[in-house]
């Protein structure tokens, strides 16, 4: 009888045996679906744009500063997420003009070219530090550029931008004997806006 029971434990242990590997292989875990994951390229690439508000002050120690108010709208293609181009047009407004540029109008209209970008991996961060630079001129002025650092808040394709900016501007002046020359300016600018 003890023959027959050792007999027949040997034949059903590679059974059980296999029954229990076959159960261990359906435990294995599935991995989750990843939205951003599997949408990869619509984040990281395509077209973008951004629509921003900016005020500031011209940065002269000693004489007359003046303020400005501007909008951008700048348009652009997005290689990844760390760098994009574009192009930008905007429409600004000079505040207490009247010693500085020689212009009656206290309009202006800037055409730029604009490169930004993450400074780092914003996949699962809704809030990430950006950089910016900007190079291009403004109409009855001169040449300008405008490096910007700040933050980028919410989702890769729609966000609340803030950044700090110092723009550099040639504006148009009248010296003292009338001549009509360029003036370099600084200006510390404050930029909110929205970037999709």
């Amino acid at each position: 009888m003890f023959k027959k029971a050792l007999i027949l434990l040997f034949m059903t242990l590679p059974v059980s045996v296999s029954f229990a590997t076959e159960k261990q292989v359906n435990r294995i875990p599935t991995v989750t679906r990843d939205y951003l994951q599997e949408n990869l390229y619509s984040y990281e690439r395509g077209f973008w744009v951004s629509v921003e508000g900016m005020g500031g002050y011209s940065c002269h120690l000693s004489g007359h500063n003046m303020g400005l108010a501007e909008i951008d709208i700048t348009a652009g293609y997005r290689f990844d997420e760390f760098i994009k181009v574009g192009v930008g047009i905007g429409m600004r407004y000079y505040f207490d003009q009247k010693d500085l540029r020689r212009h009656s109008s206290p309009l202006g209209m800037p055409l730029f070219v604009a490169a930004r970008g993450n400074m780092i991996r914003g996949k699962y961060r809704k809030t990430v530090p950006y950089w910016g630079f900007d190079f291009g001129g403004s109409f009855q002025d001169g040449i300008m550029f405008r490096p910007t650092v700040g933050l980028h808040i919410g989702d890769p394709r729609g966000a609340f931008i803030i950044g700090l900016s110092y723009m550099g501007q040639n504006i148009a002046v009248a010296d003292d004997i009338a001549r009509k020359t360029n003036r370099y300016t600084g200006f510390a600018c404050l930029r909110l806006g929205y970037e999709f």
